[in-house]
């Protein structure tokens, strides 16, 4: 199998609607296909259920150069992803194309990156277990990660994109590192008057939190009437409004 920065050169440009014809490839393509089916033979024993003829196989082969050119499976690296899940499947019946190009696809944890739930929390908490958690919350912004609550979805959506990116560096063989474009509402972007301001207001509303003190008149007047006993017709004794 020979080594190529695009996997198929049919795919590069071809149209959608192209999909419902005759498909020609390059001998390089022809090349990839055939030895892809070749190791899924030999990993799936019961490979025949699928492809029982010579024409089936063919008619299969055809299929998912059209669907890997639909789902943008383009990459030596990406199919190498692919067969090695296949390899620990570890059933007899071969994948069908979606569920081939399913495992083309790999997951944070193929890199020993923590899935993006998991990173988040690591933002957050500023403990990285991969240096793409970092990278990724650099990217975002350290001062607004130090000020945020797990519940942040601005902030977390931020964060996310840039993860992703670092993902799809990981994914294409790329240094990790590297500039990310900031988005709207980065800490970046802000003065330091703003970042100031901004950081005071959280820290005083934290404080607040931590120390129960209410923070809107109806809540004061809620802990003030708890705090004395006032109760209203219909209510038990300590609950306010």
């Amino acid at each position: 199998m020979k080594s190529a920065n695009q996997l198929m050169a049919v795919m590069q440009n071809r149209p959608p609607e192209l999909h419902g014809g005759p498909v020609v490839v390059s001998l390089e393509t022809a090349e990839v296909v055939n030895g892809l089916f070749r190791r899924l033979r030999g990993i799936f024993p019961a490979w025949r259920q699928a492809w029982p003829s010579t024409e089936a196989l063919a008619a299969a082969k055809e299929e998912w150069i059209k669907e890997f050119a639909a789902q943008g499976i383009r990459t030596i690296e990406q199919i190498e992803f692919g067969i090695e899940k296949c390899r620990k499947l570890k059933k007899p019946f071969a994948p069908s194309v979606g569920e081939f190009i399913a495992m083309c696809q790999p997951t944070p944890e193929d890199f020993g990156m923590p899935a993006p739930a998991d990173a988040w929390i690591e933002a957050l908490m500023g403990i990285y277990s991969h240096e793409g958690v970092k990278i990724a919350a650099v990217a975002t912004g350290l001062f607004d990660l130090r000020a945020a609550q797990q519940s942040d979805k601005g902030l977390q959506a931020r964060f996310d994109r840039a993860y992703q990116i670092v993902l799809r560096r990981a994914q294409d063989g790329q240094a990790l590192d590297g500039k990310i474009a900031t988005g709207i509402g980065h800490d970046s972007q802000k003065s330091a008057a703003e970042l100031a301001e901004e950081h005071a207001r959280q820290k005083q509303a934290r404080l607040l939190e931590i120390q129960q003190i209410p923070t809107t008149a109806a809540a004061c007047r809620a802990q003030l009437m708890a705090k004395l006993n006032i109760k209203r017709a219909g209510q038990p004794a300590g609950e306010g409004v």
